[in-house]
């Protein structure tokens, strides 16, 4: 099982995103300014706390339980400090289990206007978690600890987010608002949100035909040595599922990555979705290459196809790309197909007039 843990760790993490960049859509529209950067902040937070979880993954188990049957846990408090009071490992260690949650702390205060009890009872909480998850080696796809989990990490996780948040006291008095206003999304997309969207999809397939394959070998319906070829078969798969079935299923016609930034696909002239010929032919000339270039091992090659797509786009006044131009197509936003607003916009409504007022407006006496 240890074999699913790189790409299921990596596939997680996107998927985390992808949900979350989805979610902040729906409700607020698109990231701009100084609080579209803070969302970003906010998503790079959340990574790295995931990253923290579970580095570094052992690739394998081998020699990994053999000594003393992995990691002993410290469940003694202050054992950290006894253990090497003077040493730099030791100092390095408490700056980096009390650093990590600092931005946590700063984001409650300074985004999400959160009390002092509140963030340090989360911070506690989400340090707690990162134990257990390093104590039961990756809840258990591991068969022993390869990670020392201690109660002394729990308690600098939550002095390191009271450090964030009497940090974050400052930053509500001198930096910018940070909670996204809520405005319609009907505006072209940046070039920035579409390479988001592109990268999301590339983590999702790389990553989600890797777990796939690994998964098969762990369950034992492919041998060992069928690992490889597993991986090619799931990447094609994956392919042919996020590149041309779903986007002809869906009406906004992207695929899953692009989509969680809401993104569309529109023909010509009137936006509306895009004709499901050209939706096929714009994937087709997009994915296919680039498929065929991972399943030969030329990841790198692969690199320039959407740099070939991107060329026009960076030249052009309507950042059409090179097999939109081909396709007939271009990309909006999803606003701008379905006509849908933020769920958090403010709609105005005219008051209703009372029983027995006046609804027009008084005339001034001469």
């Amino acid at each position: 099982m240890a074999a699913i843990v790189f790409p299921g760790v990596a596939l997680g993490i996107l998927l985390g995103a992808a949900l979350f960049f989805a979610r902040h859509h729906q409700r607020y529209g698109p990231m701009r300014g100084w609080p579209g950067q803070v969302t970003l902040i906010t998503v790079l937070v959340g990574v790295g706390l995931a990253v923290y979880a579970v580095y570094p993954l052992p690739r394998g188990v081998d020699g990994l339980c053999a000594i003393s049957g992995g990691s002993a846990p410290l469940f003694t408090p202050l054992a950290v400090v006894r253990s090497a009071p003077v040493s730099w490992p030791a100092a390095a260690h408490i700056a980096l289990a009390a650093g990590v949650y600092v931005p946590v702390g700063l984001l409650a205060r300074y985004r999400y206007r959160r009390g002092a009890v509140v963030t340090v009872a989360f911070g506690l909480l989400l340090a707690l978690l990162v134990e257990v998850v390093q104590l039961t080696g990756v809840l258990g796809l591991y068969p022993c600890a390869y990670r020392v989990a201690a109660v002394d990490d729990v308690v600098l996780g939550g002095l390191g987010v009271l450090v964030g948040w009497l940090v974050g006291i400052a930053a509500v008095r001198w930096l910018p608002r940070p909670w996204p206003g809520a405005t319609a999304d009907m505006m072209p997309p940046p070039i920035s949100r579409r390479v988001l969207g592109h990268g999301l999809d590339l983590g999702l397939w790389w990553f989600g035909a890797g777990t796939l394959a690994a998964l098969a070998v762990a369950v034992g319906a492919l041998p060992r040595h069928a690992g490889a070829a597993a991986t090619d078969v799931a990447l094609v798969a994956l392919a042919a599922l996020f590149g041309l079935a779903l986007p002809l299923l869906r009406r906004d016609r992207c695929t899953p990555g692009r989509a969680s930034v809401h993104l569309a696909l529109a023909g010509l002239g009137r936006p509306r979705p895009a004709e499901r010929w050209r939706v096929l032919l714009r994937s087709a000339l997009l994915y296919t290459p680039v498929t065929v270039l991972f399943v030969l091992d030329l990841q790198w090659w692969a690199l320039a196809v959407p740099a070939l797509h991107g060329l026009p786009a960076m030249t052009r006044r309507d950042q059409t790309g090179l097999f939109d131009l081909i396709a007939g197509a271009r990309v909006v936003t999803r606003g701008a197909v379905s006509g849908g607003l933020p769920r958090k916009l403010v709609r105005y409504s005219a008051p209703r007039a009372q029983d027995g007022a006046h609804t027009h407006p008084p005339t001034i006496p001469e």
